[in-house]
């Protein structure tokens, strides 16, 4: 037993040496690079992923997975262009057998890229309003009134669109321009914004852990995911409803703002999109098996007005419909490859970016897609299938 002990702990200090990363701040400009680790090519997607082969056209290597880029959310901007964000790992949990299992040092990033070719224009390292980097997981990024927006739990934070696309150096740093974080009522683990609306949602893993707010429950499905929707004012670029509550969670209370609408789905969201008022995508992946891609059709736009069906009561004791994605509103779904996080529409084609090969799983996942992929809708918008 002893000299089994003292094995362990060997192999625990090797472990520890080998997973210790240096800090992006070490690392040149090489960063914006994009070596691929693996992507799935036409022969295989249509061998392994039919549906998502008859919907592609297009797709590029996510940068900076070589010097352990995570990639999280994605967004279409204007002139071409588009952002990703996500986390470069530090350091990760020393495990034998698995060393590069759960990453435990962060450092969130936004990456600016070429929509047309794919190559990265800009990389900033983000820091916290006191100037500390900032180390959080960087779930979702949105574009809404020339602001980049970033959540994390039950905060936003929003960052200049300006800086980073016209910086003089092409890998910067950049604090939010809201010195207190605005607070939300969700975890904040994705973010899409459509019309003048953020709507900032939760993965919720499982029925485990942490007991989840009861408004975040649906009253008549078994679903427990929950996104809540906040019309932002252009002018202050704050949430146009002022009025707030707290919400508890994990033994901590957060003041929030009262949501404008909301929508209940299934658990392991890990990005969300309009096609329009009334018709939602949803990205949803956990760990190596299989992603998929959900188009749900709402019976009302979340923002009609008063809305029809059961009220959910809120913390502050007021009441609100919230509809639910669910069996009965999807009108289909597609397979995709592990790994797939944040997804975004511009208005022809979904856009959705996969973390297969990051660190943590290039060399686990059997089945790696390393590439923000470009797609058709998977039921057409306009009427037919996609």
């Amino acid at each position: 037993m002893v000299v089994k002990a003292f094995i362990r702990s060997v192999i625990a200090l090797i472990c520890t040496c080998l997973v210790v990363l240096p800090a992006p701040s070490a690392i040149g400009k090489d960063r914006l690079q994009a070596p691929s680790f693996g992507n799935l090519g036409d022969s295989q997607l249509t061998d392994e992923f039919p549906g998502l082969a008859s919907l592609l056209v297009g797709g590029h290597v996510i940068p900076g997975l070589h010097r352990n880029f995570v990639p999280q959310g994605v967004d279409r901007l204007d002139d071409g262009e588009m952002v990703l964000s996500g986390y470069f790992c530090e350091r990760f949990t020393p495990r034998f057998q698995n060393l590069f299992r759960r990453c435990v040092k962060k450092r969130s990033a936004i990456y600016l890229m070429n929509a047309e070719d794919g190559s990265a224009k800009r990389l900033a390292l983000l820091k916290m309003p006191d100037g500390r980097p900032m180390r959080l997981h960087a779930g979702g990024i949105a574009e809404l009134h020339g602001k980049l927006w970033i959540p994390d739990n039950f905060v936003v934070f929003r960052f200049s669109l300006e800086q980073l696309r016209h910086a003089d150096d092409s890998v910067i740093s950049m604090a939010p321009h809201n010195q207190e974080p605005i607070g939300v009522d969700a975890s904040g683990d994705f973010i899409t914004a459509h019309q003048s609306t953020l709507w900032i949602g939760n993965f919720q893993r499982s029925r485990r852990g942490n007991p989840l707010p009861g408004h975040y429950l649906a009253p008549e499905w078994d679903t427990r995911g929950w996104t809540a929707a906040y019309q932002i004012d252009p002018e202050t670029l704050r949430p146009v409803n002022q009025s707030t509550y707290s919400v508890a969670f994990g033994g901590t209370h957060y003041e929030v703002h009262r949501p404008d609408a909301a929508l209940h789905h299934r658990n392991l969201v890990q990005g969300m999109a309009f096609l329009d008022d009334r018709r939602v995508v949803i990205s949803t992946s956990y760990g190596p098996r299989r992603s998929a891609l959900a188009q749900h059709k709402l019976p009302f736009s979340p923002l009609a007005g008063q809305l029809v069906g059961p009220a959910v009561p809120l913390p502050d004791g007021s009441e609100m419909v919230v509809q639910a994605l669910n069996l009965p509103t999807r009108e289909a779904v597609v397979s995709m490859p592990p790994g797939s996080e944040g997804v975004t529409w511009d208005q022809q084609h979904l856009a959705v970016a996969f973390e297969g090969g990051a660190l943590p799983y290039r060399n686990r996942w059997r089945l790696l897609e390393d590439r923000v992929l470009f797609i058709l809708p998977p039921f057409d918008p306009r009427g037919g299938s996609g």
